[in-house]
């Protein structure tokens, strides 16, 4: 991870909002939970990783367009989520056969509840990724996803209720 950074650091100047050794110590901060929720909509760990490595050069070289330093976050979260989608749309696989579902590293490590949540359209399945496993509030899943607060609250309702009945029926 330093080392797109460090890469990065050669294609512009440090910007006024942060400098290097900030921005770093966020992106690590940060590490686990982009990890997670690449993983969540790729299901791959490889594409994971390419994601978030693309995710850290890419926020680098645009971190001068970051108007809040408090923001930091939702803006990471963003980038990596318009990544993991272009990585999607260049691969056209939405997700791993049953099969090789087996051998990925998923961010959940209950396997009824890792498989249960593969059988959740993205737009019930990152909501509560971002909610039940890394921690996010209703409002900051809303500014990162650009939906209303009562859209991401409907959203995790509806998710948690078709995931408790993808639960049940493995049972």
């Amino acid at each position: 991870m330093i080392d797109v950074i460090a890469m990065a650091a050669h294609d512009r100047k440090v910007g006024d909002t942060m400098d290097e050794h900030a921005f770093e110590a966020a992106v690590l901060r940060l590490e686990k939970k982009l990890y997670h929720t690449a993983l969540g909509i790729l299901w791959n760990d490889a594409d994971a990783a390419d994601a978030l490595q693309e995710t850290v050069f890419r926020a680098w070289r645009h971190l001068p367009s970051l108007r809040e330093e408090a923001r930091f976050d939702a803006w990471m979260m963003r980038i990596l989520i318009n990544e993991c989608r272009n990585i999607q749309r260049r691969s056209q696989r939405r997700m791993l056969p049953l099969d090789e579902a087996a051998a990925v590293q998923a961010p959940v490590e209950d396997g009824f509840l890792r498989e249960a949540l593969r059988g959740l359209p993205e737009k019930y399945r990152l909501p509560l990724i971002l909610h039940h496993v890394d921690g996010y509030g209703i409002a900051e899943i809303a500014s990162t996803l650009r939906l209303p607060q009562t859209t991401v609250r409907g959203r995790l309702h509806v998710g948690r209720g078709k995931l408790k009945a993808l639960l049940e029926e493995a049972e």
